[in-house]
């Protein structure tokens, strides 16, 4: 997230063109950065599952994806051309991830709180690089998080209530 503030302020400074050199080595940077942060990841995770291995799969469930061979491949296949299409359409990624994590075999309540993870860094980032260009308006984001506090509220009293009357 940082790393994209940076380039905004960066592209938003004068004589900082769009399609100019400087832009153009600032995203081969960028992207040179982020292939280092997954090689990073998927050793840590690769490390983390060798050692569960090691002690009689410890915290290993049935359904974890091990990241070996094929399935390391298409989970950064999937990541990478996921995020693409996200990022093409404005999606946050759950829509694209959810039905890909369940195919794989990651149970429904997994692949939906790892979508809503996902989401949320992804909606975080455009609040904060919108707040750096000028164009969040604040007082709107306001009004609609004030209203979605009740509606939450109000949602988890009903379903507490509908919970205790059937014994659920």
């Amino acid at each position: 997230m940082i790393i994209l503030l940076a380039i905004s302020f960066l592209r938003g400074s004068k004589g900082f063109e769009k399609c100019s050199t400087g832009d153009w080595a600032v995203n081969g940077i960028f992207l040179v950065l982020m292939v280092i942060f997954v090689i990073i990841a998927v050793k840590l995770v690769f490390h983390e599952q060798q050692l569960k291995k090691e002690f009689d799969n410890i915290n290993l469930a049935e359904s974890d994806l091990i990241f070996e061979g094929h399935a390391l491949r298409v989970v950064l296949g999937l990541g990478f051309g996921g995020g693409w299409v996200a990022g093409a359409l404005g999606l946050g990624g759950g829509v694209i991830f959810n039905p890909l994590l369940m195919k794989l075999g990651v149970p429904p309540k997994v692949s939906s709180a790892t979508g809503m993870y996902m989401i949320t860094f992804s909606k975080i980032c455009t609040c904060a690089i919108y707040f750096v260009n000028g164009k969040l308006e604040l007082d709107y984001g306001a009004w609609i998080a004030f209203w979605s506090v009740i509606g939450a509220c109000t949602g988890l009293h009903f379903a507490n209530v509908y919970m205790k009357k059937f014994n659920r």
